[in-house]
């Protein structure tokens, strides 16, 4: 399997952090107490912090 460059990389890591911020929402609001549960939507945020660290070519 072929390797991502750094920006394909970036952009997936991104695009899973939104739509896992926009899953993990909608089942706050359906089934869970958002004034209480509020902090599991701080792991996309960490997701996405991790997706857009620079990438270097690795020796």
């Amino acid at each position: 399997m072929a390797r991502r460059d750094p920006h394909e990389a970036r952009m997936l890591g991104l695009w899973t952090a939104g739509w896992l911020a926009v899953l993990l929402l909608a089942g706050l609001l359906w089934l869970g107490n958002l004034a209480v549960q509020w902090p599991v939507l701080l792991i996309p945020v960490l997701w996405a912090v991790v997706a857009i660290r620079p990438r270097g070519p690795r020796p």
